[in-house]
């Protein structure tokens, strides 16, 4: 398994990586950019072949790529005056620079001047001093610099990047993420067409999902006319829309079953009574997929726990017990921010509509539990072992467009493969996408009393090798979004106005165009060069913290 993820995480980004350089190429080529080399990863070359101008290469480390442009960096002069050199010469013009004294050539001697770079459309040449004999040679514009381990083509100013118009720049640098951008919304709409989109404007129940409450009681087919919660109160539902709305007003009631009237086989029928699933997204609680070995456990007092996700405040040491399937919570005390921790505050838990009670119109705030630990068959308080369970504010959740609540039944609407549905799907969940990585930025900068999502919870390279498996196991379809919000992300990334990001440089154009002067070269790269030192010391950073995580 670990080999499969491992291939399908690097077909994944590397995918993504060759579709963003293939428009920065794409366009390069069309503005008559010279491009020296297409390469996919970073690192020692495993393999190269040269077709054209270009040498396409691929990398070991699947992490980015590049197109190397001429004219892109700010360099020395590759041949200076006074150096010695070897000319391999055609016709009497120049078609190689040997500049290994050791390697044979045609011509061999001094440097006195040249022009290579031809401004100001200067003819290219130069002048060589061969004891004594001087002598200029005219250079083919596509002459080589011949090194020991290589070659690279000469860039007359007419086939370098700063040669060609702001708009031109602009295009090619845009160009990346943009292709990023038309690789997601094609994977959608590849998606939306192949599985359809929900009919919202329908009650009809498409599916009913296995091992949850409804599999017993609904039937695929139903038509869900009327739903009743703990309020006594029928509620008429006529799309799915509506049904969704009903369930959440029903969650911040603290619903616990609900009953449905549907329409079966043209016959409204009163259904059982459902029981909910409760997902408390706050802090990571929840009833659902409780393991088998505990679902008989006689209990007289308490509620019962499934899957767990809590959000420690601390991290538990190894011999200190903490929440988990199966377990048993007692009592809760709720000590909300700002406030102190009082003992008379704890509540005896009864049900989980209590406990939805409790928490639905809590903000941030340190919760602890009393419980009991079907590992050690002990009851243990939170309290005495300092894992206080700090729950996900209302800004954090908000911002990341999670229900604080969430009651489910396990069953989901009936699809059809509609146009403008399938092209309508597609942009909400592009936008998304897009809109997510601005969200997560604002939690993690925007000014806020209570600092809740930090660097330590960002994620790269590893952190997204980990879910590959979790994708993977949910279906083609599930991998291909996983795949689009990446493409997405990398090129909402790629434009953020950070020097060393394609962003980045947009400003500087953006500067150039507005003042008809463009940045200092050597100016540009320095910033450019200290940002990319800074982002590989973060990505090292955040790696780690992957790691670390995987082994926890």
């Amino acid at each position: 398994m670990f080999i499969l993820n491992l291939i399908v995480f690097v077909l994944i980004l590397g995918t993504i990586i060759i579709i963003h350089e293939l428009g920065h190429f794409i366009f390069a080529r069309r503005a008559g950019i010279l491009c020296h080399e297409f390469s996919i990863g970073m690192g020692p070359a495993l393999y190269k072949k040269k077709r054209g101008e270009t040498t396409f290469c691929i990398r070991a480390i699947p992490i980015g790529g590049y197109v190397s442009m001429a004219g892109e960096q700010v360099t020395e002069d590759t041949i200076k005056d006074g150096s010695e050199i070897g000319l391999n010469l055609k016709d009497g013009c120049v078609t190689e620079f040997i500049l290994n004294p050791k390697m044979n050539s045609d011509v061999y001697g001094v440097v006195v001047s040249k022009e290579l770079y031809s401004r100001h459309g200067e003819a290219l040449e130069i002048t060589l001093d061969n004891n004594g004999i001087i002598k200029t040679y005219p250079v083919l514009k596509d002459a080589f610099y011949v090194y020991d381990n290589g070659r690279l083509q000469i860039t007359p100013y007419d086939r370098s990047f700063e040669s060609k118009s702001v708009l031109q720049r602009f295009l090619t640098i845009f160009a990346g993420p943009f292709m990023n951008f038309v690789l997601a919304m094609i994977i959608y709409l590849l998606c939306y067409a192949i599985s359809g989109v929900p009919n919202y404007g329908s009650t009809k129940i498409g599916e009913v999902s296995d091992k949850y409450p409804a599999v017993e009681i609904l039937q695929k087919g139903d038509v869900i006319k009327k739903v009743k919660g703990n309020d006594g109160e029928w509620y008429t539902v006529s799309s799915w829309d509506d049904f969704s709305s009903r369930m959440d007003f029903l969650a911040n009631l603290g619903t616990e079953e609900v009953t449905l009237v549907v329409d079966r086989n043209g016959n409204p029928i009163e259904l059982e009574p459902i029981k909910n699933y409760i997902r408390i997204n706050s802090i990571g609680l929840s009833n659902m997929a409780i393991a088998d070995e505990y679902k008989n456990f006689s209990y007289s007092e308490g509620i019962m726990v499934g899957i767990v996700g809590l959000n420690y405040v601390k991290s538990p040491s190894s011999s200190t017990a903490s929440i988990s399937n199966g377990d048993i919570l007692k009592a809760i005390n709720i000590v909300n921010h700002g406030e102190s921790y009082n003992e008379a505050n704890w509540v005896n838990l009864t049900s989980w509509s209590q406990l939805m009670l409790l928490l639905k119109d809590t903000d941030v705030a340190n919760i602890y539990f009393k419980f009991y630990d079907q590992q050690t068959s002990n009851v243990v308080s939170t309290k005495d072992t300092g894992n206080a369970v700090e729950s996900y504010g209302n800004e954090v959740l908000s911002n990341q467009r999670i229900d604080k609540i969430d009651i489910l039944i396990g069953i989901s609407p009936v699809y059809h493969h509609n146009i403008f549905g399938i092209i309508k799907q597609a942009g909400k969940g592009f936008w998304s996408d897009f809109t997510l990585i601005f969200r997560t930025l604002k939690l993690l900068i925007a000014p806020s009393g209570v600092r809740q999502i930090g660097v330590d919870n960002l994620s790269g390279v590893v952190g997204i090798y980990s879910m590959i498996g979790s994708f993977m196991s949910a279906g083609i379809l599930s991998l291909l979004l996983f795949m689009a919000l990446l493409s997405v992300n990398i090129g909402v990334m790629n434009l953020l106005p950070i020097p060393a990001l394609d962003g980045g440089r947009l400003v500087f154009l953006g500067y150039e165009g507005i003042t008809k002067k463009p940045i200092n070269r050597k100016v540009e790269a320095m910033i450019n060069n200290i940002m990319f030192i800074i982002l590989m010391l973060f990505f090292v950073y955040v790696t780690f913290n992957d790691i670390t995580r995987l082994f926890k």
